[in-house]
């Protein structure tokens, strides 16, 4: 059943008071948000570039000050590029399919956790236990730190 005249021009014009009302208020709700959404996609970027980029400026620390093996460091690397390049595609594909404001979520809480294990190995100093558990552990965490850099490129 069509609407008449009367409901039609209510409707256009805007004169329809609850609606308005309630239209407003949710316009005021999401004004009132928008700064902390702001600062929260901001923030979460720029952490997840920093993190991606603060690599490549201690990597000599790495090899100096936790005794790292040259051999591990560059293992380190293939195993970081491998698993981004393939997470390129699986973040892709996994974006399309879920929301991907959940999938981008996933990505920077999971970089932060593998950046807190990064510190808890050269804090317990794991290398010192047994060689082959820190590096084990290491190339572990930069498998996984791989697959959650990646989510924020391609979704």
């Amino acid at each position: 059943m069509a609407p008449n005249a009367s409901e039609t021009t209510a409707l256009v014009d805007g004169t329809d008071k609850p609606e308005n009302a309630e239209n407003l208020e949710n316009f005021r709700r999401l004004k009132a948000y928008q700064p902390w959404a702001f600062f929260v996609t901001f923030g979460g970027y720029f952490m997840a570039h920093f993190s991606r980029k603060c690599y490549s400026t201690v990597k000599n620390n790495m090899e100096d000050e936790a005794g790292y093996s040259p051999l591990l460091i560059s293992s380190m690397d293939s195993m970081f590029m491998g698993t981004y390049a393939i997470g390129n595609i699986v973040s892709g594909k996994l974006g399309d399919t879920f929301n991907p404001t959940t999938v981008l979520a996933i990505g920077l809480f999971g970089s932060g956790a593998c950046l807190f294990f990064m510190t808890v190995a050269i804090w317990f100093d794991f290398h010192t236990y047994s060689v082959l558990l820190g590096n084990i552990f290491i190339l572990a965490v930069y498998f996984c730190f791989g697959f959650f850099q990646s989510t924020g490129g391609p979704v």
